[in-house]
């Protein structure tokens, strides 16, 4: 069973079942049986279904591969900041790779590296 604070796409796992639900919560979903599996990660086949999908149209299998490897400033230049995290990348991934996983890392290291550029600039003033 897997328990998630949102829907099935962009609902985040709860890890403590003891969370209460706040404000903001759009809904609590029980996953069960298969539906709670992740899928067993293969390589990604250059299929195109995630950049199909993506209403922002970004290259979410590019983005990831880029968060993967930490190249932080490629994926800046990749719109990352402009993913939604709808999850739809995600979703329609035959290859089960856990693309907003990568591209939330993604967007969390590259906020920073804007954070640390502004400070410097701002410094130099």
């Amino acid at each position: 069973m897997k328990v998630l604070n949102g829907g099935p796409m962009m609902g985040r796992a709860m890890s403590n079942l003891a969370s209460p639900v706040v404000k903001g919560c759009s809904g609590i979903t029980v996953l069960g049986g298969a539906a709670a599996l992740r899928g067993r990660e293969s390589s990604c086949i250059k299929c195109a279904k995630c950049v199909s999908a993506c209403p922002m149209g970004l290259e979410p299998y590019l983005m990831a591969k880029l968060s993967r490897r930490k190249l932080w400033e490629r994926l800046e230049a990749e719109w990352v900041t402009n993913c939604i995290e709808c999850g739809c990348c995600q979703f329609t991934c035959p290859a089960d790779i856990p693309l907003l996983d990568f591209i939330r890392m993604g967007k969390q290291e590259v906020g920073a590296l804007i954070r640390a550029r502004a400070a410097a600039h701002a410094t130099k003033k």
